[in-house]
């Protein structure tokens, strides 16, 4: 399955970033086509949104290891996908950098509509990690909000 990477600086704790992303409530905050999450028994999660008019619900697992700042997710069913966020504090103070990692091979008519949005599914994958963390960067530092997907209708 591909694997994609992106991280991104943030004028935040790793304690303030954990605190905002490991809260399922928070999801649709921050991840680019998710409008709502539930977080349901033990580790689990579900998860609704919309892509390019496509609507999606999927149930999954959400860990979050406090102790090491990092989450892990994964989805369940024909749709496989996982992934991780990595917090690092960095030496100059209040800052950490924030990686995403995702590993997703998606199902041929999943490919069919990420590739419609952008011409590429790499292309769209890669700018919805993007977008994650400038929402995530914008909320944290107080400037800002989500950053909607250009073609999620």
């Amino acid at each position: 399955m591909p694997d994609y990477q992106y991280a991104l600086t943030i004028q935040a704790s790793p304690d303030k970033i954990e605190e905002f992303i490991s809260k399922v409530d928070n999801l649709p905050k921050y991840l680019p086509t998710t409008k709502k999450a539930e977080a349901e028994k033990g580790e689990r999660v579900r998860v609704e949104g919309e892509a390019k008019g496509h609507k999606y619900n999927s149930d999954g697992y959400f860990r979050v290891d406090k102790a090491r700042h990092r989450m892990e997710w994964g989805s369940d069913g024909e749709q496989k996908y996982s992934g991780w966020l990595q917090i690092t504090p960095l030496p100059q103070g209040n800052a950490s950098e924030v990686t995403v990692h995702l590993t997703f091979e998606p199902s041929q008519k999943v490919n069919k509509n990420l590739t419609e949005q952008t011409g590429s599914k790499d292309t769209t994958i890669e700018e919805d990690l993007q977008h994650a963390l400038i929402s995530i960067k914008n909320i944290c530092e107080g400037h800002g909000g989500k950053v909607e997907p250009k073609s999620s209708k």
